[in-house]
């Protein structure tokens, strides 16, 4: 599973969890690949999927994600890219119903910063599908003070320096925190071939 990471590669706990979770359902080993680590694991020998656990469409699984397969074939590794995380529908049907107790008048989805064409129509289709408004993190500050009512939902998996920035303004925690995500996503990779 390809992961973001915080810096220095340091690994939140609950993708630690999730980890090995999955390798306890799977009956198989399950490595983390951490974009933000200095060295990247040492490839299986067994063939493998990369699944990457990203939830936009930015640099990371347009670039990074499609040269660490390219890196991981170089080394003779037997491997098969799947889509971003954030590409799956039943990704997102997991979040809209694990959000829908938190969503009340005034919330709004709260993203990492993306530029691209590409992910402006992507946030848009997300916005309909969940029906409600989408925002930058870095549009959150200038936001609340025209609308001090709203009630950012952040929409990061994992802790990071977003996730921690909203808590003060009563945001949710990462969705990994959130029971009915984190099953859910288990479930989801579990069910892979």
């Amino acid at each position: 599973m390809v992961v973001h990471g915080r810096s220095g590669g340091v690994v939140p706990e609950s993708l630690i969890e999730l980890q090995q979770a999955l390798q306890q359902r799977r009956q198989a080993p399950v490595q983390l690949e951490v974009l933000t680590a200095d060295t990247p694991p040492a490839c299986s020998e067994q063939p493998s999927w990369l699944v990457p656990l990203l939830l936009w469409p930015g640099s990371h699984a347009r670039a990074d994600v499609p040269e660490i397969r390219h890196r991981m074939q170089r080394e003779g590794a037997d491997v098969e890219l799947l889509p971003f995380l954030g590409s799956w529908q039943s990704w997102w049907a997991l979040v809209a119903e694990a959000l829908q107790p938190f969503a009340a008048q005034g919330s709004v989805l709260v993203h990492h910063p993306l530029s691209s064409e590409e992910a402006d129509r992507f946030l848009l289709e997300l916005s309909e599908r969940m029906r409600l408004p989408l925002l930058s993190f870095d549009d959150w500050s200038d936001y609340q003070k025209i609308h001090p009512e709203a009630h950012p939902l952040m929409l990061a998996l994992a802790p990071n320096r977003m996730t921690e920035a909203l808590s003060e303004a009563g945001g949710l925690p990462p969705l990994l925190d959130l029971a009915l995500i984190r099953q859910g996503l288990i479930d989801l990779l579990a069910a892979l071939p």
